[in-house]
């Protein structure tokens, strides 16, 4: 069967033969860039094998064309097969400094560039964790009580 890349800590539980492994993101640009960071998982194994990842928000499958190109927010990569190619491209052609800084979005966006299938995430763990944190502060409801969201 194929690889699939997935983010860091996405596995959860298999059912079949899955190996897990690790994925070396060995250029400095996707390795900085993309939001996968440097180590990714890996996971392989038979056809008939079924890997459980965890994801947040609305979860989208897309199947990419040989050359075909999504461009996502760089947090909302999942995985994808190992034949997908990983890049990065500049938000904001013209006026990428505003867009960067006041835009909300950052420098860059992740490319996933086909074939093969991909899988992507409307809400990151951190995201989820900082609405959570927003929530529980903007709530004052001035009873003392600490709550620390980790």
């Amino acid at each position: 069967g194929k690889s699939f890349i997935a983010q860091s800590g996405a596995y959860m539980a298999e059912l079949g033969d899955v190996d897990v492994g690790c994925n070396l993101d060995l250029s400095l640009t996707t390795c900085c860039c993309a939001g996968l960071g440097l180590c990714r998982q890996k996971l392989s194994g038979s056809d008939d094998s079924i890997a459980f990842l965890s994801a947040g928000g609305t979860i989208v499958y897309k199947h990419l064309n040989d050359g075909e190109v999504i461009t996502v927010d760089s947090g909302s990569v999942v995985g994808f097969e190992d034949s997908v190619g990983l890049g990065i491209t500049f938000n904001g052609r013209v006026f990428g400094c505003c867009t960067c800084c006041f835009g909300g979005e950052g420098c860059f966006s992740t490319t996933l560039k086909g074939p093969g299938k991909v899988y992507m995430q409307s809400m990151s763990f951190s995201r989820f964790k900082a609405a959570v944190a927003q929530t529980i502060e903007d709530r004052g409801d001035g009873s003392g009580a600490d709550v620390n969201v980790a």
